[in-house]
């Protein structure tokens, strides 16, 4: 039966080629534009570690003067003070957690044609590598007595391994990076995860590679240069000092599996805040918070507005092209109302008919399908000469490749269901018989 519809809807679609070809080019607009906007938006907003996401959390507090007027773009909440953090280092009861920054080094030439090249990393405390699931190719990284004993060590990835042009294992190795020698320890894989929501995103969210990881406190001592952005207020009068209590600077991620765990450490959170605002460090009253990781994202705003007006503009392209379509194929089918009631007088059930005109909808959609493929990637295509940070991102992969024609053949049977029902009521088909 159904090799029967579709016959007679190759028949149909054959008889009125042109009104077929106007469904299908306006179909194939409206759900590419969609396609190409939904897929930007959903990598921008993808999980930066699936399977370990669920656990992330980012402690909040608020060191600042009561006097101190938080200007929009700047507000240094966004990070947290070495005083705080070394705090909840130090005694915090979750499983493991990182304080962290978005450092950069020069690494010199390694052959007499290279230039001294920037390389972009993080000075992290030791148990990043378990909070991030980052995984070793090889060697280890430091211990939290190697950190707190200012070892001149580091873990370097799998890229930058190549770029020392050495033959054989680095680890070991000693390399001299913007006038300071270190030791390899281990070698990562490339690490790369989208948005980059481990730094203060207020730079590369999207784009960019860690190639370094250098202990915290080492980095400190070695007065290397930090990349994020350093709020600092009160009496500080040396930027550089970044172990003041007056300067935010860092990033900070615990591991908390289970709500027992969540509680224990929410708790201790606040008696740390209770115990700065009784000291008259703190100065406004507050709640302690702990951010989940995907609450972190949207709060930060990681997809930007304008990303997400285009999505909805595309949305309400994709609006008018369903109603346009309608439009064309109730036009369309009601040419055809004449043959649809002469079935039904002569005893074509109503589901019959609809299920062929639904047919009809199908292969329209799934032309459209193939056409919204196209449009969408020449949107995503143009997305990606674009100057933004997300461009690169605009990539489709397989999941949204077939969700395309999917919504392109739901959306041609919605546009359809209005017009497929009306031709074939029993009242048109009655009509025919009182004619008659």
């Amino acid at each position: 039966m159904l090799g029967h519809y579709v016959h007679l809807a190759l028949r149909a679609l054959g008889r009125s080629p042109l009104m077929a070809v106007a469904v299908v080019v306006a179909l194939a607009l409206g759900v590419g534009a969609s396609i190409a906007m939904l897929t930007v938006v959903r990598v921008m907003s993808w999980d930066p570690l699936p399977g370990l996401s669920q656990q992330l959390y980012r402690p909040v507090m608020d060191p600042l003067p009561a006097s101190f007027k938080i200007r929009p773009g700047a507000d240094p909440r966004i990070a947290m003070t070495w005083v705080d953090a070394k705090a909840l280092l130090d005694d915090g009861p979750a499983a493991a957690q990182v304080a962290l920054a978005t450092g950069r080094v020069v690494l010199p030439p390694q052959t007499p044609l290279d230039q001294p090249a920037y390389v972009d990393g993080q000075f992290a405390t030791s148990q990043v590598f378990r909070v991030f699931g980052i995984r070793f190719l090889e060697g280890t990284g430091w211990s939290a007595a190697e950190e707190a004993g200012h070892a001149a060590v580091i873990v370097i990835s799998e890229s930058f391994a190549r770029r020392l042009r050495a033959e054989g294992s680095v680890v070991g190795r000693r390399i001299r990076l913007s006038e300071h020698s270190f030791t390899i320890t281990g070698v990562i894989a490339d690490w790369t995860p989208v948005p980059r929501f481990h730094t203060d995103m207020q730079r590369e969210v999207f784009a960019g590679r860690d190639d370094f990881f250098i202990p915290l406190e080492t980095a400190i001592a070695l007065d290397m240069e930090v990349r994020n952005a350093v709020f600092s207020w009160g009496d500080v009068t040396n930027s550089r000092d970044m172990k003041s209590a007056s300067a935010t600077w860092l990033q900070f991620w615990v591991e908390l599996e289970g709500a027992q765990a969540r509680a224990a450490y929410a708790a201790f959170l606040q008696n740390h805040v209770q115990a700065q605002l009784d000291l008259g460090r703190f100065q406004r009253p507050q709640q302690a918070a702990l951010v989940p990781l995907r609450d972190h994202l949207r709060q930060r705003g990681v997809v930007p507005a304008e990303v997400r007006l285009q999505l909805w503009l595309a949305i309400g392209f994709l609006f008018v092209c369903m109603v346009n379509i309608c439009a064309l194929l109730y036009a369309r089918l009601s040419r055809r109302t004449h043959e649809i009631a002469v079935r039904r007088a002569l005893g074509a059930r109503r589901a019959d008919v609809v299920l062929q005109l639904a047919t009809e909808a199908v292969m329209v959609g799934g032309l459209g399908g193939v056409g919204a493929l196209a449009v969408a990637a020449l949107g995503l295509w143009f997305l990606r000469t674009q100057p933004e940070g997300y461009a690169a991102l605009a990539v489709m992969d397989w999941p949204m490749a077939v969700l395309t024609p999917l919504l392109a053949c739901v959306c041609s049977l919605l546009a359809a269901a209005l017009p497929a029902l009306r031709v074939a009521s029993t009242r048109i088909a009655m009509q025919i018989k009182v004619a008659e």
